[in-house]
Order: structure tokens, then C-alpha cells, then sequence
């Protein structure tokens, strides 16, 4: 990489991270101050949708301002001789949450109530839906922006997967206690290394993802089938966590059976991009 696109790229990678927590952190400071009187605890205000937004604003801000341009952002489907990445991206959720759930409930750790299968398909609709909007903030950004761009600098890998899920991990930070509603403050120390883990193992797996069919929109469909799943289990209240083993069998990016699954996956998906072109 040429001397000045390099110094460039690390000068961006520096103000896309202290745009994305910063605003992050300046949503939760204004967000009490956005909200009609009496507001429910966790009712979306402004705060909110400036966290929601800010890592797609930072990467249109750099793209169009700071010298990165476009070539990289990819956009293009790339479907030719990628099939079997985008076959992972629309499975690797579903398998895993099978597999999740199943130990969950061996191990006594949550119980399904079935009751509400019946209206399941329709809901996943819903929330895919509203998933697939609301991670075009997310996805274009992480795997549209941050990710290309450090591994442009051709670091080593695991430490470049690394780094995106640590900034990834920290945006989500300021408003952990809106969306994980198990959370307590005597949870935390425990949950925000969990967390952090999460989206470092998740990184791998859209990290060699992206890699291999040089597309964002992969990583888009596979984070967003993965929150609709959650929710689905979650929300509609199917599966019920016994007190005490959230951690352990939550589907979420803190589940300690997730990241153990999430950076196997991640592994063998890297040993299959550097075989392949090999």
C-alpha cells in the first residue's frame, strides 16, 4: 500500500471509531432530555437514533470527505463461485441457535414454551424486515467501512478481526441496559468482556465472509437474520432463560456458547478462504 493511502487510512480508521462510540455516547447523554414526561423505560428517542445512525454518518462523512471514495464499499452481490459464503450467511444463525437452544434445554439452563409457534413465521417476517432496515446502518458500515479498511493495511488477520469487533462491541456499550433487559448493574462486569467477545467472534465470521466475496450485503442479510431470530425467541417469549444461566445460552453475541460456536465457525471459514486461494 502506497505511504500517504496508508497514513490515511489509519488517520480514518482513528476518526470513524471516535465518531461512531462518541456519538454513541452523546446519544445517551441526550436521550432522557428527548423524551415526552412519563416515558416507559427503553421508549426510543433522538439519543437513540443518533446511536443508530452515527456509523453509517461517520462512513458517508469519510467517503465522501475523507479522501476513501467508494471502490471498497461493496455493494455488488458477487453471487459467482461465492456460494458456499452466501450459503453460511443465511445458515450459520439458524444452525447456531439450534444448537444453542438444544444445549440450553439439556442442560436445564432454559426451557421452550411452544405455545406460540403457531404465529412464528409471520413474526420472523416482521422482525426481519425491521431488521434488514436497521442493519443497513450497521452493516454498511462495519462491513461496508471499518472492515475493508483495516484489512487494507494487511495486518495480521486475527488482529484486524479483532479490532472491528472491539469498536463494534464498544458502540453498543452506552445503551446495553435498554436492550438487554436481564442486565443488572452486578451483571456488568461480567457481561461487557462476554459482549465484547461476542462481536469479536462475530467479527471473524463476517470478517472472512466479507474477505471472500469482497460484498457487504452477505454480513447485511446474515446480521440481520440473526436479530430476527433472537428476537423471535426472546420477545415472543419461546424460549425462557432459568435465573442465572443468561449468559450461558442467550443466542446473543454475550452467550458463552455462542462466541465458543461463533469462533469455531469463524476458523473454519478462514481455513476454507486461505485454501481456496492457495
Amino acid at each position: 500500500m502506497d505511504t500517504k493511502i496508508e497514513r490515511r487510512t489509519k488517520r480514518n480508521i482513528v476518526i470513524f471509531t471516535a465518531l461512531v462510540i462518541g456519538l454513541a455516547v452523546l446519544g445517551k447523554i441526550i436521550e432522557p432530555f428527548t423524551l415526552p414526561p412519563g416515558s416507559e423505560p427503553g421508549t426510543p428517542g433522538l439519543g437513540q437514533a443518533l446511536w443508530i445512525i452515527s456509523p453509517l454518518f461517520a462512513t458517508l462523512l469519510l467517503r465522501l470527505l475523507g479522501g476513501d471514495g467508494w471502490a471498497d464499499f461493496g455493494l455488488r452481490p458477487n453471487f459467482k463461485r461465492n456460494g458456499l459464503w452466501w450459503l453460511a450467511s443465511i445458515l450459520v444463525f439458524p444452525l447456531a441457535v439450534t444448537v444453542i437452544v438444544s444445549l440450553g434445554v439439556l442442560a436445564g439452563g432454559l426451557s421452550l414454551d411452544l405455545s406460540s409457534l403457531g404465529g412464528a413465521p409471520a413474526a420472523f417476517v416482521t422482525l426481519l424486515v425491521s431488521a434488514l432496515f436497521k442493519n443497513i446502518f450497521e452493516e454498511f458500515a462495519w462491513r461496508g467501512y471499518l472492515a475493508p479498511k483495516v484489512y487494507s493495511l494487511k495486518k495480521n488477520i486475527w488482529l484486524s478481526h479483532a479490532l472491528v469487533g472491539l469498536v463494534w462491541g464498544a458502540w453498543h456499550l452506552p445503551f446495553v441496559y435498554v436492550f438487554w433487559t436481564y442486565l443488572t448493574p452486578q451483571l456488568l462486569p461480567v457481561f461487557i468482556p462476554l459482549l465484547l467477545l461476542g462481536t469479536i467472534s462475530q467479527s471473524i465470521v463476517y470478517g472472512e465472509i466479507r474477505l471472500a466475496t469482497g460484498s457487504t450485503l452477505p454480513a447485511w442479510i446474515m446480521h440481520s437474520i440473526g436479530n430476527a431470530l433472537g428476537n423471535l425467541l426472546i420477545l415472543n417469549g419461546i424460549i425462557r432463560f432459568q435465573a442465572g444461566q443468561e449468559l450461558l445460552f442467550t443466542p446473543g453475541a454475550e452467550g458463552v456458547v455462542s462466541i465458543i460456536l461463533m469462533t469455531a465457525v469463524g476458523i473454519w471459514l478462514h481455513a476454507q478462504r486461505v485454501g481456496k486461494a492457495s
